[in-house]
Formats: structure tokens, C-alpha cells, sequence
């Protein structure tokens, strides 16, 4: 598994095995309120899922039955013994190791996503957009009208004639927008359906 942040997840050979449990957890912990943070920012509404999502099934496995799981799930708390630290271990392994264990892990993640979409589809996204578009359930949305293979190349061309659909939405005129001759028919079809839907955010995308 890739290393976030190039912290070093190996035992170093002066700590025991408690030591260096609680290292990890520790810094595990750590990331965790990291994450809580920046979840309440624009952007990283994701933050509290993906990796931190798993962290927290995971905590849950060494809670015992009956103690108080109403306060944060954290992983630095009495180890456990034998094999059984060992495993504990591996699960904090696995949460630092996470590419969305941290906030620039999350960014990173949806640069690379932007990237590939916009080769794939001839899309423009940011990874600001990108987090945007799918934070504010306007995937779901452009997905449910259109799918998303077409959704996609919907938003490709509505970038591609930008300044046309500014144009558009600035004067409150957007019915049957032309769009550059190299989109096909469907595609021109599908501009047109977007630009009439109120509840597809045109703005956020250009």
C-alpha cells in the first residue's frame, strides 16, 4: 500500500511493539480529527468517508461489548494482547497507507480523478469543481437525467462554449443554445434538456 505523507509505518527497531502501536495510533488519531476538520470546509465533504469511514468500522471491532461508543472513535486507547495488537496494528497500518487518510490525500485523489475524466470525456474540471459537482449531489442528479457516460460529454461541450452559455444564463436566455458543430445531434439535444433544468447547476461547472 502507497504511504501518505511518507510517514514511516515500520516498527523502528528501538520500540517495542506497544511503542510502536501507540505511535500509530497516535498519529492515526490525529488524522482523524484532521479529517473531522476539514470535513466542515468547502470541498471536503468526503472527508468523514472513504478512509476515515473504514478507520471507524474499524475502532468499533476493539470496543467491547458494552462500553460507551457515544464519545469520537478513536484508535489510540489500551492495546490489546498477543496476535490481537498485531491485528490492531494493521488496521491503523491500513488507515495511514490511505490515499484519503488525510487532507492533501483528498485533493490528490480528485486531481487524479479530474484528470481522468477530462481525458476521457473532454471535460474541463478542477478538482474544486470536480469535489464540488459530486459533494452537492449534482452527479447524482446529471447521472438520473442523462447517465453518466452522457452527462459527462454534456458538461465537455457546455465548457467548450462557455462563453456562449454565460452569455446565455446572464441574459436568462437559454433556449436552444447552438453549440459548436463538432457535438453531435444527442449531445446538442442533451445541452439544450441541461440548460432548462433549474435544478442542474450550470454555473458550478464553467
Amino acid at each position: 500500500m502507497a504511504q501518505v505523507d511518507s510517514y514511516n509505518l515500520e516498527q523502528k527497531p528501538d520500540e517495542t511493539l506497544v511503542q510502536y502501536y501507540r505511535r500509530l495510533a497516535k498519529t492515526a488519531d490525529q488524522r482523524m480529527v484532521g479529517l473531522e476538520k476539514a470535513s466542515e470546509q468547502p470541498y471536503f465533504k468526503v472527508a468523514t468517508e472513504w478512509a476515515y469511514a473504514k478507520a471507524t468500522r474499524d475502532i468499533l471491532k476493539w470496543i467491547p461489548p458494552g462500553d460507551n461508543k457515544s464519545t469520537k472513535l478513536r484508535f489510540n486507547t489500551k492495546p490489546p494482547e498477543g496476535e490481537d495488537l498485531i491485528a490492531k496494528i494493521n488496521d491503523i497500518k491500513s488507515f495511514l497507507s490511505s490515499p484519503t487518510s488525510s487532507k492533501q490525500g483528498i485533493i490528490n485523489v480528485y486531481k487524479k480523478k479530474a484528470d481522468t475524466i477530462n481525458n476521457n470525456y473532454g471535460t474541463k474540471f478542477t478538482w474544486k469543481q470536480l469535489a464540488k459537482y459530486y459533494d452537492s449531489g449534482q452527479a447524482d442528479l446529471w447521472d438520473a437525467k442523462f447517465g453518466s457516460k452522457t452527462a459527462l460529454l454534456t458538461i465537455a461541450a457546455i465548457q467548450k462554449n462557455k462563453k456562449k452559455i454565460k452569455e446565455a444564463i446572464q441574459k436568462a436566455d437559454k433556449k436552444d443554445i447552438r453549440i459548436s458543430s463538432k457535438d453531435n445531434s444527442m449531445i446538442q439535444k442533451t445541452v439544450n434538456m441541461a440548460l432548462k433544468e433549474n435544478n442542474l447547476k450550470i454555473e458550478d461547472l464553467l
